[in-house]
């Protein structure tokens, strides 16, 4: 074995130990812990220690036994080494433990890896670097053992050795707050994270912006999370993301707003989804943009995204009946109608014949109606029927049309009245005819 040295051994030019060593040196960028943590301690000065020979060349046989992913192996080359433990200086001891706590990590054996990461905090002389990369281990594998609490304790320790803190360090304690429902403790290390990544010129990474949208979210700061969203549509664009920000601008009644960044997102090519288009076109009619939503829907039925049922059939039918365009309203429910066979839908086609003074037409459809199905109400039908037949020149359908309408409570009165006018209208017509 050999003795501690102060200047650089010949080992420290070797292949280093285990893939996960390296690994999580440079994890201590990623850890996490929250804002303004306890100013870190003067670094101690220790004794270097090295590796000896011997115990150099077993744990190289572990680590080639877990390149090849023979844990068991790799474990059992450990088990060589720590069989002379007494032997060992206070580095190796270290060493050892933290290849151990490798080893257990990689076969999910988080109780063991995190008694072996105790251990070595145990020994005396552990190195700065070591001791700092083992509490984040440490941390890491109580946050995947779920033990959350933990993982938040280990992680205040570590911020108060660690001189330079990076910011996803702040962003790891901010999900353990988060998995434990703490909302309002896991704001302020995002924030804290979000702040140092400024001040260095770094980008703000999608994944903090989106946690602490999530936060803001379930701490009902609507405003707050809404201005993340804004951010997230900006440098990291994608459906979900826009979605999301017309969802919030809804949640907080601002409909318009939410109509203009769905429609945005829409012509960005990011709503694609037959039900979030379904969901713009009801926005547009929601807003008093009937011809956009008509436009919309016209669009994706020609280029198959919308399926021609019946649902989709009477949304465009209600956007062109808002739109005014009866014209073109006419073939969807002539389509619509016959697709369903129900008695509104018939009703609706016949008021659209109406409009366009198309009498007859309209009597056709509102006669179908009265064979419809789900007939609601007949005497309404009957009524416009009436109405219908009349202006077509009827005058008799038209009479039984109201005849048969007077039979309903609510329409009775009326529809007398029609009946009187229509006998009148019969009779002046039979006058005149005599006189010719």
């Amino acid at each position: 074995m050999s003795a501690p040295q102060s200047n650089r051994a010949p080992h420290c030019a070797r292949k280093p130990l285990l893939p996960l060593l390296a690994l999580t040196g440079a994890l201590l960028a990623a850890a996490a812990v929250q804002a303004d943590p306890p100013k870190p301690a003067k670094p101690q000065t220790h004794v270097t220690q090295v590796l000896g020979q011997a115990t150099y060349k077993q744990m190289d046989l572990a680590q080639k036994a877990f390149d090849a992913k023979d844990y068991k192996g790799a474990e059992a080359a450990l088990d060589v080494i720590k069989a002379k433990y007494d032997k060992l200086n206070d580095y190796e001891k270290a060493t050892l433990w933290n290849l151990y706590a490798v080893v257990f990590r990689a076969q999910d054996d988080t109780k063991r890896a995190i008694e072996a990461y105790e251990n070595v905090l145990r020994q005396n002389n552990v190195p700065d670097q070591l001791r700092d990369s083992t509490l984040f281990a440490m941390a890491q594998t109580f946050f995947v053992a779920d033990d959350y609490k933990s993982a938040i304790k280990v992680m205040n320790k570590w911020f108060t050795v660690v001189q330079d803190v990076q910011p996803d360090a702040y962003i790891l304690l901010a999900q353990a707050y988060y998995q434990l429902q703490d909302y309002a403790n896991a704001k302020p290390p995002i924030l804290k994270a979000l702040g140092i990544a400024k001040q260095r010129n770094q980008p703000l990474k999608e994944n903090w912006l989106g946690l602490l949208r999530a936060v803001l979210f379930e701490l009902q700061d609507y405003a707050g999370a809404t201005k993340v969203m804004e951010v997230l549509v900006t440098q990291y664009p994608k459906d979900t993301y826009f979605l999301q920000l017309s969802g919030l601008y809804g949640l907080q009644g601002d409909q318009q707003r939410q109509m203009e960044i769905m429609e945005a997102a829409y012509l960005g090519g990011y709503v694609t989804k037959p039900a979030d288009i379904l969901n713009l076109a009801r926005l547009c009619l929601a807003q008093e943009a009937p011809q956009r939503g008509v436009d919309i829907l016209i669009a994706k039925f020609k280029d198959h995204t919308l399926e021609l049922n019946a649902e989709n059939l009477q949304l465009l039918a209600q956007a062109l009946a808002i739109a005014k365009d009866t014209a073109q309203s006419i073939p969807v429910l002539v389509k619509l109608s016959s697709m369903t066979g129900l008695s509104k839908h018939y009703v609706y086609l016949g008021q659209a014949y109406i409009q366009t003074g198309d009498w007859l037409k309209a009597a056709d459809a509102l006669t179908q109606a009265l064979h419809g199905k789900d007939l609601a109400n007949p005497g309404s039908v009957q009524m416009q029927l009436g109405t219908a037949l009349y202006n077509a020149g009827k005058l008799q359908q038209a009479k039984e049309a109201f005849d048969q309408a007077s039979a309903s409570a609510s329409e009775h009165d009326a529809a007398a009245n029609w009946v009187k006018f229509i006998n009148t209208e019969i009779q002046r017509n039979a006058a005149l005819k005599a006189k010719a």
